[in-house]
């Protein structure tokens, strides 16, 4: 064992250092205008002659590469490379995953262990509470109201947690901005319209709003439910029906939900329910006043699964889901029944069971206004867009009280009327 212990010992005094070595590195934001990047470094061999910088923004899952600052070549030399960010949307608190890549004259190459930043916004006094799984940023406000907003996350995530057995391998985070025009300052110019009041992204949700009640019950859970399940969803190319991406998220929201039902079960005793056929994909030619409905029935499809079967049960349909098999497959395989069994079922859970279900028919496009749905029906869900409250009388799940209205989670659209209007239809749950 002496023997040993003392070859490796030589073996180790004996190892070389790095040809390249780092002397120093920092980063250094600049928010809302940039990121910047800085390594100093040395050369045994010859002189630096190359670098590049490749960096992750939250939980991305390619890679940019960044172009570095003219340099001329030497043994020892200072790199950067600035990211200017004021021509784009990157959030506020995001983490920044980064390595460097040099090469000197001699074809000595160094490659960095990556490291992690956070992407600061320097221009509030911002406070943080979180753990290994969450953390939230807020700033101008007490303790109590970030130590309330931190409970919301640290439940919002457990609970899904519970449901699918899937945790992050990195810290989710919340931020919340006080007013719409502190909220706007990350957006890339001319791109933060009144209507939007949020919006999520890998690894990070961004709100605004002060109600604290209808932040804790509605938009953190909400919105975090969105972060972490497109990651569960993040390498499925199947569709994800937006009617269950948005459901799931609607589900982790922490109130009794008494008003979705109310509303879904009245539509089902009057035989107004929206079909599933026609909620699986965005604007399926709704109307105006349906998309209130829209959500409620999502939700409470997505409650039947949970009621009826269990929530491990509604993680087992998620989880296959995002292993690549179609949504009416996955009920086959996990509830072993079609989408129109599961039409039935659900109604039949409402207390308003039919004897048949039509089989879909192709029709012309019906001479109405449609309202795009919150989230984008593709593989991997897109991120979330939460609209701001609209007026005070009026309660929405997702707008900040006593701001302007707005429209919902998800996803963004060019016609800002109609997104005005499907703000206020939204303003719906607490």
């Amino acid at each position: 064992m002496l023997i040993i212990t003392l070859l490796f010992l030589t073996l180790v005094a004996a190892a070389p250092s790095p040809v390249i070595q780092i002397v120093s590195q920092s980063v250094e934001s600049h928010f809302p205008d940039d990121l910047t990047f800085t390594i100093q470094v040395r050369s045994d061999a010859g002189n630096i002659t190359d670098a590049a910088i490749y960096y992750q923004v939250g939980w991305e899952k390619g890679e940019r590469i960044g172009q570095i600052e003219p340099f001329a070549p030497a043994a020892e030399t200072t790199l950067t490379h600035v990211w200017d960010t004021h021509g784009e949307t990157v959030p506020p608190f995001v983490e920044i995953t980064y390595y460097w890549q040099i090469t000197d004259s001699a074809g000595n190459e160094l490659v960095t262990e990556p490291e992690r930043v956070e992407y600061a916004d320097y221009t509030h006094d911002w406070q943080s509470r979180g753990n290994e799984q969450v953390i939230v940023y807020w700033y101008d406000k007490p303790d109590d109201f970030g130590a309330a907003l931190f409970e919301a996350a640290a439940g919002g995530y457990d609970h899904v947690t519970a449901i699918t057995g899937v945790t992050a391998e990195r810290v989710a985070r919340v931020v919340i901005y006080n007013n719409h025009t502190d909220f706007c300052a990350f957006y890339a110019p001319n791109s933060c319209q009144d209507w939007v009041g949020g919006q999520a992204f890998p690894g990070i949700t961004v709100q605004q709003g002060t109600d604290l009640d209808w932040l804790t019950h509605d938009v953190v859970p909400h919105e975090l439910a969105h972060v972490l399940y497109n990651e569960v969803f993040s390498d499925t190319w199947v569709r994800v029906p937006t009617w269950f991406n948005e459901g799931i998220a609607v589900y982790n929201e922490r109130h009794d939900h008494v008003a979705d039902m109310n509303l879904v079960i009245e539509a089902a005793a009057d035989d107004d329910l929206i079909p599933l056929r026609h909620m699986g994909t965005q604007a399926s030619g709704l109307s105006h006043g349906d998309v209130h409905l829209w959500y409620s029935e999502a939700y409470s499809l997505v409650a039947f699964i949970a009621d009826a079967y269990g929530e491990d049960k509604l993680g087992e349909v998620i989880l296959t889901l995002a292993d690549n098999h179609p949504m009416e497959e996955t009920l086959q395989l996990t509830l072993n029944m079609d989408m129109i069994e599961f039409e039935m079922g659900w109604r039949e859970w409402l207390g308003y069971p039919v004897d048949s279900i039509s089989t879909p028919v192709m029709l012309s496009p019906a001479p109405i206004v449609t309202f795009p749905l919150p989230t984008a029906p593709r593989g991997q869900p897109a991120a979330t867009i939460t609209p701001e409250p609209p007026v005070p009388t009026q309660v929405s799940p997702t707008p900040a009280p006593g701001d302007a209205p707005s429209f919902f989670p998800c996803c963004a659209s060019p016609i800002v009327v109609l997104l005005a209007l499907l703000g206020w239809v939204l303003a719906r749950r607490l």
